[in-house]
């Protein structure tokens, strides 16, 4: 009797061990997923396509983990649009208060036409993988300095490729007879530079060898106008046939088991296509997969201890390739969940002989570390079942993890969870059925519903012409398939909005979406490790740096630093620099081109002091995992878009909303471009080109360099000394050989030091400059090729102007119930109304207004948005305008 007790009674401390143990690990793995929440962040935009001359009107979400309650961890937002060269073009920072905020980013008439992307992010999501940065691709097209339509086409030659490109102009006429300059270009570099020729049809062939497979071709050419116009080509794709990848349940095929295997099958663009997949053993059909719209399907599989297996895939044109198989295994483990079931996600862990051990597994359903669901079996079978209730688990992403006996993850498996609560309800109702042109529009929002206790949302809404747009919008990404999917799934997810369009949440495609993807999770081995994060949370613009002993390397401690405004001197704000020279200012809130002086004395009140202050480098620009939407003959694709903004770029320009298209200033400006320059140009596009030059011999009647540049160069005007580009009304990059300097510092140059002066306003030339030539550059060349700003720079002071927060622009609403109001003669907005800062009282009531446009048609409303309990709405209501 007594041998049984201390049996129980060992049994029973085993246990409590066991418990305390894996309790252990998941106090460690919830430190851990504390200390490193999960940020995402959703940017809602007016509309799909743009063309140059527009303004990309959003609304920032920005939200914390699976349950999407507003972000308070960051206050700075980055916005940036990324060109078809992968060069950042335009990048602003956005304030973020409670996870809300509103910016704009304007499309410059100069903008090369092609597939753009839109990334956003904090600095805290930096922590991270890129992947899971918002980041989605737009096509934007260019009437306004282009006006060039583009045909693309590319045969196989023995060595390599043949492109063929047709120019013509808007109105069909060919660019015959025209020089063209053509560069590829792979990861920023030129790899080679020619020049030929269209022929009397405007066809240009482009010969591309094999060694220079995969590079961009960028054209550069005069439009009929005369005006600079780039392009850029889209490489052929590598693939020159479909292709389909299958993929385990869990990883691997385990022998002696049942498999699930997925497919994923795709055409040479990387875009989904029908496929029929048939696995064999020898002679032996075990599975015919068909797959679905979106190229995907799967289905189970036995594999007994004959391992011959093979796949063929078929396609709808009769084509066929040979698949290759997941890795099969006689060891291991393999995973099948049962996700068709409403009430309970149910899971079938299969194991090897060797592994029915009769040790412990552990069945752990969480989100990036965050468990919601723990339960233990004993290994001792082959076959074990696990399942968890849905009702315990939130919508979003949710990990599978099987633990060993220490801890570790043997298999796991990526599962989509929907619960109905945790979508906003909205509903929209207009004043009225039909509406006809002009007419004012009252759309009355109801956030929530009567059992909720709290109906106070954030939303935002955008109105469109249907007539106007080609996507299907539909199946276009949205704020439930970015903030629910795109923010915890690797790699290109074709239509991500079909997977929640009309309400309704398509599980099975969720679930071979799961299956063919890879998704975010926690990195077990740093369970419990103390890392402090690389990039931090930021409350506000940060400016910090080092004091160093002059001209050396060494720390100047103790140093005192003042921060000073140059709108007010006498507002400042000092620290004092650290043992390692290190200072900061903390966290500052300033608009966007502020310049400000950081003066430093040494510990003994000498000016003898190096300052450096620190500079945030934007994250690199890797590949886009969107690219199978990038396309060539942009113009041409949107050519009715194109020909609507003109008309309405045209009234703008009548009533003053807008600057006039730049064609005219630029074939004047070209036409002095080629004067000859010193070989000592610091230049990026080579000495003299240019879309202005004044040399030694211009600059020898004035006295001083800002006088004789006054009036002289096209396109520039002066604001207490600095050079201001007309196009925009913003300040422009000054290079003094090669060494940016600040605008105002023009004056301290010596005007017969200054042996040439290059103007680059036309994107043509600042393209190369990438940011820094967003507003046009002013390029110095000194008469000895050195730098003529050496004498000037004073001690212990250093002129700074860090980015700051973006001002807003307003969007423009016409009133045609106000008598005093601009009117425009003819109404042709593509973006009908964009409302951005909607917010449901606490019985969920708002609404906003507009007036319609003067084109009939089906206007499409889209409203979207988060409540404070983190639940996300979306809202589609069309309505005839007559």
């Amino acid at each position: 009797m007594k041998r049984v007790f201390y049996l129980l009674l060992l049994f029973l401390c085993t246990q409590r061990i066991a418990a305390q143990d894996i309790q252990t690990v998941l106090n460690k793995v919830d430190y851990t997923s504390g200390n490193n929440p999960q940020e995402k962040l959703y940017l809602h935009i007016d509309k799909y396509a743009y063309t140059a001359g527009e303004t990309i009107w959003f609304k920032a979400y920005t939200t914390i983990g699976i349950q999407n309650l507003f972000s308070r961890l960051s206050n700075i937002g980055y916005v940036e649009l990324i060109d078809p060269l992968n060069r950042i073009v335009s990048s602003i920072k956005i304030p973020i208060l409670n996870g809300i905020g509103i910016g704009d980013l304007p499309l410059i008439d100069t903008l090369t036409a092609g597939s753009y992307r839109l990334r956003a992010y904090t600095n805290w999501m930096r922590n991270d993988d890129d992947r899971y940065f918002f980041d989605r691709t737009i096509q934007i097209s260019n009437g306004r300095a282009d006006n060039v339509l583009t045909a693309t086409s590319v045969s196989q030659t023995d060595d390599g490729e043949a492109y063929t490109i047709a120019l013509k102009s808007l109105s069909g006429v060919p660019l015959s007879k025209t020089t063209v300059y053509y560069e590829l270009v792979k990861d920023g570099e030129t790899l080679r530079k020619k020049r030929t020729s269209t022929d009397e049809q405007g066809i240009l062939t482009i010969d591309v060898d094999n060694k220079f497979a995969g590079t961009l071709i960028k054209l550069r050419f005069d439009n009929l106008e005369k005006m600079p116009v780039n392009k850029i080509i889209r490489p052929a794709n590598p693939r020159s046939k479909n292709s389909v990848q299958l993929f385990a349940e869990g990883g691997k095929i385990l022998i002696g088991s049942l498999n699930n295997v997925a497919v994923k099958s795709i055409n040479p663009q990387g875009l989904a296509v029908k496929s029929k997949v048939f696995i064999k053993s020898r002679t032996d059909t075990l599975s015919i997969i068909e797959t679905n719209d979106l190229g995907m399907g799967a289905s189970y599989i036995f594999v007994g201890q004959d391992t011959s297996l093979s796949a063929t895939a078929v396609f709808a044109d009769g084509s066929t390739t040979d698949v290759v198989l997941p890795e099969i295994v006689s060891e291991g483990y393999s995973i099948i969940l049962n996700t068709r079931n409403k009430e309970r996600i149910i899971s079938q862990v299969n194991l090897s002989q060797n592994l029915v051990n009769h040790e412990d597994l552990y069945f752990i359903a969480h989100h990036m570390g965050q468990v919601y669901y723990v339960s233990k079996q004993k290994a001792n079978k082959n076959e074990l079942a696990f399942s968890v209730n849905r009702s315990t688990l939130p919508t979003g992403v949710i990990t599978i993890s099987i633990l060993n006996s220490q801890f570790m993850p043997v298999v796991e498996r990526a599962v989509f969870n929907y619960a109905d609560e945790s979508r906003l309800p909205l509903m929209a109702t207009l004043n009225k059925q039909t509406y006809g042109r002009r007419d004012s529009v009252r759309v009355h929002v109801l956030a929530g519903a009567d059992r909720d206790s709290i109906r106070v949302a954030a939303l935002s809404a955008s109105v469109i012409n249907l007539n106007k747009i080609q996507d299907d919008y539909k199946t276009a990404p949205d704020i439930l398939s970015s903030l629910l999917l795109s923010a915890d799934i690797n790699g290109f997810i074709e239509k991500p909005g079909y997977y929640f369009a009309e309400g309704k949440i398509k599980d099975q495609e969720l679930d071979y979406l799961m299956l063919t993807q890879g998704w975010r999770n926690i990195d077990w081995s740093s369970i419990g490790l103390e890392i402090k994060p690389k990039f931090e949370a930021e409350k506000g613009v940060k400016i910090a740096g080092y004091t160093k002993k002059l001209g050396r390397k060494a720390p100047e401690p103790n140093a005192t630093v003042q921060l000073i405004s140059t709108k007010n001197f006498m507002d400042f704000i000092d620290t004092v620099s650290n043992e390692e020279g290190y200072f900061d200012f903390g966290y500052l809130l300033f608009p966007d081109s502020i310049k400000f002086l950081v003066s430093a004395r040494t510990k003994k009140g000498k000016k003898n002091i190096d300052i450096i202050v620190e500079s945030n480098e934007p994250p690199a620009v890797t590949a886009n995992r969107n690219a199978p939407l990038e396309i060539n003959d942009v113009n041409t694709v949107f050519l009715d878009q194109i020909k609507q903004s003109k008309q309405f770029f045209a009234q703008l320009e009548r009533t003053g909303l807008m600057e006039k298209s730049i064609a005219i200033e630029e074939v004047v400006v070209r036409a002095t471009a080629r004067k000859e320059v010193s070989e000592n140009s610091s230049n990026l596009n080579g000495p003299g080109n240019a879309d202005q030059v004044l040399t030694a011999e211009d600059l020898s009647t004035c006295t001083t360099l800002e006088m004789c540049l006054a009036g002289r160069i096209m396109g520039v005007r002066w604001v207490d000394g600095a050079p201001y580009n007309t196009r925009g009304n913003v300040p422009m990059q000054v290079v003094l050989d090669g060494m940016f300097i600040e605008p105002e510092e023009i004056s301290m140059i010596n005007v017969m030091d200054i042996e040439s002066v290059e103007v680059l306003r036309n994107s043509n030339y600042t393209g190369i400059y990438g940011m820094n030539g967003g507003n046009g550059l002013l390029i110095l060349t000194s008469k000895s090729g050195l730098s003529a700003r050496s004498n000037y720079v004073p001690r212990g002071i250093l002129t700074i102007q860090p980015q700051g927060l973006y001002a807003t622009r307003t969007f423009y609403k016409p009133e045609y119930d106000v008598d005093n109001a601009v009117k425009l003669a003819r109404d042709l907005r593509t973006t009908i109304h964009w409302e951005p800062a909607i917010v449901s009282d606490m019985s969920g009531k708002t609404a906003f207004s507009f007036f319609t446009a003067d084109e009939p048609g089906k206007y499409l409303i889209t409203l979207e948005g988060v409540d404070l309990n983190g639940r996300i709405g979306r809202k589609l209501v069309t309505f005839e305008v007559k």
